[in-house]
């Protein structure tokens, strides 16, 4: 039976992913246009993400920041990050950056709906330090999901990201799968983290919220700002 489950989900994903690529389109011909107008470099950026039962593979975006960005170390994006380039920036802002990912949603490394793939820099960090963050790779991550619409992306706490990720992995369902991908237009804010750290110390996770909370937390009339 859950085989059947998750053909069926690959499925879904598979249809949705390239009917949004014929749709948007003309979203692909403008972004490439702004990457190439703004700086010198390749059109899109690739990084190591970590996948389902954390089988790495390589995530794709149109670059938005400047060429060698991490060249030093890895650093946690930001929604406002100042590495990002004028045009960048507006990518972005929009989610026009986040497309290509259409491509590995098609390939069978990510879902449309599931918890966001994070670096194995420091996703093996996150793990001793939270509770629960490697259930996270129980299943397909997702360009949208329970966590991101409800503004815990960027960054934003990533100890409650985990709780929100592990309540729709223990409660996925089709009905929930495209709730999420319907209210993804009208996500919360990002819930900045506080200060502006890596959240690896005191974040010890607690599954606290009821179910009733987790499921009622969207505001119906809320601006897009980041997912």
């Amino acid at each position: 039976m859950k085989k059947v489950k998750n053909i069926l989900y690959d499925s879904i994903d598979f249809s949705i992913a390239a009917i949004l690529l014929s749709s948007t389109a003309p979203l692909f011909l403008l972004a490439i246009f702004l990457v190439k107008l703004d700086s010198p470099g390749p059109i899109f950026y690739t990084q190591i993400r970590y996948g389902k039962n954390k089988k790495t593979f390589r995530i794709y975006k149109f670059r938005t920041m400047k060429q060698n960005a991490e060249a030093e170390s890895p650093v946690w994006g930001r929604e406002d990050d100042p590495r990002s380039s004028r045009n960048g920036k507006f990518l972005r802002v929009c989610h026009i950056d986040e497309l290509p990912q259409l491509f590995n949603v098609l390939k069978g490394q990510m879902s449309i709906v599931g918890p966001r793939p994070e670096r194995p820099y420091f996703a093996d960090r996150f793990k001793s330090v939270i509770a629960g963050y490697e259930e996270r790779h129980r299943i397909k991550p997702g360009i949208t999901g329970w966590s991101q619409i409800n503004g815990l992306r960027a960054n934003s706490c990533v100890a409650k990201r985990t709780e929100y990720d592990h309540f729709y992995i223990n409660n996925r369902s089709l009905a929930f799968y495209f709730k999420i991908l319907l209210l993804t237009p009208l996500a919360k804010p990002v819930q900045r983290e506080q200060p502006s750290v890596l959240p690896l110390d005191n974040h010890r996770l607690t599954f606290s919220q009821a179910a009733e909370d987790l499921v009622g937390n969207i505001p119906l009339m809320t601006p897009i700002k980041n997912a």
